[in-house]
């Protein structure tokens, strides 16, 4: 199941009419799927599974395509908001951190991934942990933040 079917559904509306608007204006259908494709890149993460793992070395990104680890040592801040936790390399708030950063989306596990993050950024050490699929079942839990 999705986690945000109604998010899931803007995105492929919105995908359609990028793909319906570029075709009326170009006539062209090459320009057209580059442009679908693109766009397609940017939500895909609504429609398949991510796998987040917190060790004590690092992060480990699983998706379908690409496998990404990033060291503890890689990040400074983090930021915790009703969705997930952003995990910055930046040490003050910057527009950048969206881009540079790591964001790790709840699966139902808010308070423990909470937990681990700060035991981890704090220097203590914990056991491996299993963050969840994003793009599945809906995450929950208020925003807050360190």
């Amino acid at each position: 199941m999705l986690r945000s079917p109604a998010r899931a559904a803007l995105a492929i509306v919105f995908m359609l009419l990028v793909g319906w608007t570029l075709q009326s204006l170009f006539h062209t259908g090459l320009f057209t799927i580059a442009a679908v494709l693109l766009v397609w890149g940017q939500v895909a993460s609504f429609f398949i599974p991510t796998t987040y793992t917190l060790t004590e070395n690092g992060v480990k990104v699983k998706g379908l395509v690409n496998r990404r680890e990033k060291d503890w040592s890689d990040f400074r801040t983090y930021l915790v908001d009703r969705n997930g936790v952003l995990l910055s390399p930046f040490v003050e708030r910057t527009r950048l951190e969206r881009f540079r950063g790591l964001s790790l989306q709840f699966h139902g596990n808010r308070d423990e991934v909470v937990a681990y993050v700060e035991r981890i950024l704090g220097g203590r050490e914990g056991d491996e942990l299993d963050v969840g699929d994003e793009g599945q079942e809906e995450g929950g839990g208020a925003p807050g933040g360190p």
